[in-house]
């Protein structure tokens, strides 16, 4: 109690003996308990322990009393069949009663009524005396001690199963911690619980509960606790200790010649957990798993290893161990299989390390490439037989580079021969090589081989790539800029030297002048115009085609300048699609083409450039519909589609002739754009009973085209059958859509349309 010393409190119990007794206990120096029937002393030391505790006796439903002193106890089984048995006894009287009336006469009946509600009564008293006997001799608090004791059995439960799951995956088992739960299974029997070690259930011996006291069964749940406590803390310890352990086998494994420095660095990269179960099982699922892996990774590359010798590995027994979770003994099996392997080995490692670094140096001594570096430094590296594997691996690695190079320089050969060949090239100044349709493959087993083999392809294709790189180097220049310059200096003077050129190799330059043009011809390192020739400068050639590369003739071609001194040139082209246009002057350019049934091309030309090619699209139903309205209806459509998307949600139909909230001649291009705006809309130029433009619903008309032929039933169906007010052409449009989706429709020609 708290507060004033002379505090007291007074409570009115009634026993199952139903005596009434008036406790009083008063908090001073020595604490007193006056009683005033002898019936109450042995419920006294309850009391005291209760009101020391400090609960709400007076309050409390599980202790089983009330202020008014009377016990009230939840209903159980009992009493449920005693309700059960007295409401099927009335409803078989009545159903005799009922029977009686309707076979025989009305004193029947009542006789029979008069002499079984009496026996019913009986019987219905008898299983509540009964009831009310057993429910006295209950102890209250016994229901309060067994959820308790029973709470306690399933946490016991729940700490032993945790252990044991431990023990299973990790090999951790903590000794004092198994007998301390032990130790409270034992007083927990002795309270009279008992939980079966199989199935794991709890059961609870209610005479046995009724001799323990409920601070006794809080005592075994708080040893329980104390326990799980020490267990966690413990469980740390040995978490810690596992990952030290696991960080020294690994770390033996790695100084034996296994390359486990990866593994090594994520074990060390997990972090030590807090004290909870949770995180710590967490933590040890971590150390095992990446132990096993770099324990497994150890066998493969033993493995690898022995494949170089006949020799064998304890790849089971490893295995076996790992399953055991001894991993101290696989740690033992992998050593002696490393140290057997090192020995059986090393004179291959000597030698297939002496013939890597010789074709390595002869390699780079043919081609500078840094992977060869990289290799060569790799190699240098390795020191110890175990490392023959990644020897090999790098051998590998090197053959694929030299094979890559070599395509490489044979693809560059191909594509640049092929380049050359696009500008037709004078047979004086360039020929194609025969290297491109030849077959470069190092089809050899050992390095030493392919590396012999690499340096007389490189030395067979480098000469020819080489030349192919500076032919192509001389066309396109040619082409791109010379040949431009060249006509200039034609046009003014009639001659060109080499002297008047300002690029290298100038001879070469006037002769493929020679070559490609018949107006000029190149003598002693000079270039003529001919006599009576005409240099048209700086031509700029324009073809117009449709989408299908088709030359469009009669296109108006228009060039305007506004910068600097205003140009416009107008040029038509030819039936091939085709005009030049000479010198039209350098500077930025706006184009205009413009041809008949297609959409005109307004864009930009830098000038100068040697030709430009124009694709013009064919003009479609946006081009005559909404010529010149198109901004004017998506500025406001919303104020202007609202009316025509309350129709379509109606109907699923609008055409152009519907009365919307724009000017008539506005409407089909509406509709138009609400097609290209909304998906589930398709726009009809016609339709089957009207020349005015139509939008509709393809979904809805979907729906309605499924619907009527669910409900008409039949195995064909026409056009007219559907009621929907679209052209047969649409109506089977609607038709592929259904049968998309999974609805075949068989729609006939209608011939009475």
């Amino acid at each position: 109690m708290s507060g004033n010393p002379k505090l007291a409190r007074a409570v009115r119990i009634q026993t199952r003996h139903r005596c009434t007794c008036d406790l009083r206990l008063e908090e001073s120096p020595h604490r007193r308990v006056h009683a005033r029937s002898k019936f109450c002393i042995s419920i006294v030391p309850v009391f005291v322990y209760v009101q020391g505790h400090k609960p709400n006796l007076l309050a409390s439903p599980a202790i089983g009393f009330l202020s008014s002193g009377a016990i009230i106890k939840p209903m159980n089984r009992d009493d449920i069949k005693n309700i059960a048995i007295a409401v099927a006894s009335v409803l078989v009287v009545i159903t005799i009663s009922v029977a009686l009336f309707l076979m025989s006469d009305l004193g029947n009946v009542l006789a029979f009524v008069f002499i079984s509600l009496p026996i019913i009564s009986i019987i219905v008293l008898a299983w509540y005396i009964k009831s009310v006997k057993q429910r006295r001799l209950e102890d209250p608090a016994s229901r309060v001690k067994e959820r308790e004791l029973r709470g306690t059995c399933k946490n016991l439960i729940q700490l032993r199963s945790r252990m044991r799951d431990i023990e299973d995956a990790h090999s951790i088992t903590i000794a004092e911690s198994v007998t301390e739960v032990d130790s409270i299974e034992r007083a927990i029997h002795e309270s009279g619980g008992s939980i079966d070690p199989d199935s794991g259930s709890v059961d609870c011996d209610q005479e046995a509960i009724k001799g323990v006291t409920l601070f006794a069964i809080r005592n075994i749940a708080q040893d329980l606790d104390r326990t799980e406590r020490q267990f966690i803390d413990r469980l740390h310890d040995a978490a810690v200790k596992y990952a030290e352990d696991s960080r020294a086998k690994l770390g033996t494994l790695n100084n034996a010649g296994y390359d486990l420095g990866a593994y090594i660095s994520e074990l060390e990269s997990v972090a030590c957990p807090d004290k909870d179960m949770g995180e710590i099982v967490g933590y040890l699922d971590r150390l095992k798993a990446i132990t096993e892996d770099a324990l497994r990774g150890c066998v493969d590359d033993a493995k690898k290893l022995a494949a170089y010798h006949t020799g064998e590995v304890s790849a089971d027994q490893v295995e076996d161990a790992l399953q055991a979770r001894d991993y101290g003994g696989a740690v033992t099996r992998l050593e002696e299989d490393i140290t057997t392997l090192k020995t059986a080995t090393k004179e291959e490692f000597q030698t297939y390390r002496t013939i890597l670094i010789s074709a390595l140096d002869t390699v780079t001594g043919s081609v500078e490439d840094e992977k060869f570096n990289e290799f060569k430094e790799s190699v240098l590296g390795t020191s110890s037989p175990e490392k023959l594997v990644q020897l090999n691996e790098i051998g590998g690695a090197f053959m694929k580079r030299c094979q890559t190079i070599i395509d490489q320089m044979h693809s560059e050969l191909s594509s640049t021969e092929d380049g050359i060949k696009e500008f037709m090239p004078p047979d004086y100044f360039w020929s194609a090589s025969e290297l491109a349709e030849k077959d470069y493959m190092l089809d050899v087993d050992s390095v030493g081989d392919a590396a012999g083999l690499f340096v007389a392809m490189v030395s067979e294709l480098r000469p020819a790539l080489e030349r192919n790189r500076e032919s192509y180097k001389i066309l396109n220049s040619y082409h791109r800029t010379v040949e431009r310059q060249i006509q200039k200096r034609l046009a003014a003077k009639g001659m060109v030297s080499g002297d008047d050129m300002k690029v290298g190799r100038p001879d070469e330059f006037l002769r493929l002048y020679d070559y490609y043009h018949s107006n000029a011809s190149c003598t002693d390192g000079t270039l003529r115009l001919a006599e009576g020739a005409k240099i048209v400068e700086n031509p700029l050639t324009i073809r117009v085609t449709d989408e299908d590369g088709n030359g469009i003739g009669g296109a108006g071609v228009t060039l305007m300048r506004g910068t600097g001194i205003s140009i416009t040139l107008e040029h038509t082209t030819g039936e091939d699609g085709y005009v030049t246009i000479e010198n039209p002057g350098e500077g930025n350019y706006q184009l205009i083409v413009d041809a008949a049934q297609y959409r005109r091309h307004e864009g930009t030309a830098a000038l100068p450039a040697d030709s430009i090619d124009i694709i013009l699209k064919r003009k479609g139903i946006e081009d005559y519909l909404c010529r010149g309205k198109a901004k004017a209806i998506k500025d406001n459509l919303p104020r202007y589609a609202t009316d025509v998307l309350k129709e379509l949600d109606r109907s699923g139909v609008v055409s152009s002739e519907f009365d919307m909230y724009i000017n008539k001649d506005y409407r089909a291009c509406l509709l138009y754009i609400l097609a290209e705006e909304y998906p589930n809309l398709r726009f009809v130029s016609h339709s089957h009973t009207s020349k005015y433009p139509v939008l509709y619903d393809e979904e809805m008309m979907v729906a309605r085209l499924i619907d009527t032929a669910k409900a008409m039933d039949k195995e064909s169906y026409i056009t007219s059958d559907f009621d929907i007010p679209l052209m047969e052409e649409e109506i089977h449009h609607l038709v592929e859509i259904a049968s998309e989706r999974g609805i075949h429709i068989t729609v006939e020609q209608d011939d009475t349309t």
